[in-house]
């Protein structure tokens, strides 16, 4: 789980940097509030998304079956998408998410080269061993106060 989560935070990293020195307007630009700690203990929004999007990321770079809690995670993720656009104090748009999404899947690759591939997919079993259910009363309770999406605290 330990290399999971540094795949994910480092993917998120990755993305962060590369949205923040972004210029262009179709890019979700972090500014400081999206740095901040969450103190409503629903949990940080964007660091269970990043998270989200790395597991997403890895089971399709590992080739893995899908399995129901792929599909409780895509409809997470989508979620957290609409929470986003409804919060963010970055007012981004659906197609700066989508780009963002995709470039945080395109550098999710080189992430998992550096950590291995098989200790990756290894890990992966921790988070798709939770049940359907599991993940959408978890993003139920992460999305059910309104405020600002921010990193921390993040695992």
């Amino acid at each position: 789980m330990a290399k999971l989560i540094e795949a994910a935070l480092a993917l998120i990293a990755v993305s962060f940097v590369v949205s923040s020195s972004a210029i262009a307007a179709d890019r979700m630009i972090l500014g400081p509030d999206q740095f901040k700690t969450d103190n409503t203990g629903a949990g940080a929004v964007l660091c269970v998304w990043g998270l989200y999007l790395s597991v997403q990321a890895e089971t399709a770079a590992c080739k893995l079956p899908r399995r129901p809690v792929d599909d409780a995670i895509d409809s997470a993720i989508l979620a957290i998408d609409d929470f986003i656009i409804a919060n963010s104090s970055l007012h981004p748009t659906r197609d700066m998410l989508d780009n963002f999404k995709r470039h945080a899947a395109e550098s999710e690759l080189p992430i998992m080269q550096r950590i291995g591939f098989e200790k990756v997919c290894n890990g992966l079993e921790t988070f798709r061993g939770r049940t359907p259910e599991g993940v959408q009363a978890s993003t139920k309770t992460l999305l059910a106060i309104p405020r600002e999406p921010v990193m921390n605290p993040c695992l």
